[in-house]
């Protein structure tokens, strides 16, 4: 019982705490600002502040590099150099939401590239009984991708290949190989010969520049049309809306 309770009380101070209204924020030469909402769903004031920080992932995309102070800062700062943003600090009232305006700054003579950071937003809940200085209050950090392209679109490519691809037993597998000098952005589809999207495999997903590949694994139990494929269809502002496309074998 005792169990319980804890669990419900942590439930409850997530679901309450400061909420962001984006998953990632992406900007360039024809997307120059973007803005971000904090919202604050607690009965009480948030305070709020904007920091960044990088991450990085092996080839396979599965796991996150473990990186230095020094080498995160050294990672960001090509996109943050090109950044603008505005309150950089903020206080949100109860039941409010406050608005974060992203700017990409233009360089001279930009060469064109992806550049990536994170920005974490760190909210505090402000306790009125606590001294200032003293407050214990839970907080809670959101950190979402932010993405800068410089230069002309065209100049940056992505390509995606389905390789060591194995079907049977109702099921696929197989490996997207990222080629290319931007990230892709897209969900997997299982479509027929007519066009029509008969499954959605999986959703928003993400390959940055430094992945090499990620694997994948599909039941395809209840579909036997030899027509059939895998697609990956690219979606948002921050895509070509490229298709890539697996045919599949014959009866499953």
């Amino acid at each position: 019982m005792k169990k319980w309770i804890i669990l419900s009380i942590l439930f409850s101070m997530q679901s309450e705490a400061a909420s962001v209204g984006t998953y990632r924020i992406y900007l360039d030469s024809e997307h120059r600002q973007q803005k971000f909402m904090v919202k604050n769903n607690s009965a009480d004031h948030e305070k709020c502040n904007i920091s960044f920080d990088y991450m990085a992932y092996e080839e396979g995309g599965g796991e996150v590099i473990k990186l230095s102070s020094e080498e995160k800062v050294a990672l960001s700062t090509p996109a943050t150099k090109r950044l603008r943003y505005s309150p950089r600090q903020f206080t949100i009232k109860p039941k409010s939401a406050q608005y974060v305006a992203f700017n990409y700054k233009r360089q001279i003579n930009d060469n064109p590239a992806e550049y990536r950071t994170y920005a974490n937003i760190k909210c505090l809940k402000v306790d009125p009984l606590v001294k200032e200085g003293l407050n214990l209050t839970p907080s809670i950090m959101h950190s979402v991708p932010l993405v800068i392209r410089t230069g002309k679109s065209t100049d940056l490519e992505a390509n995606l290949v389905f390789s060591q691809i194995k079907q049977l037993a109702n099921r696929v597998a197989f490996r997207l190989e990222h080629q290319g000098n931007r990230s892709v952005y897209g969900d997997l589809h299982l479509i027929n010969a007519n066009g029509d999207k008969l499954k959605l495999l999986q959703k928003n997903i993400v390959i940055y520049p430094e992945m090499k590949y990620k694997n994948f694994n599909f039941s395809l139990a209840g579909f036997n049309s030899k027509n059939m494929k895998v697609v990956f269809q690219e979606t948002g502002n921050y895509s070509a809306i490229k298709q890539f496309s697996l045919p599949l074998k014959g009866k499953l």
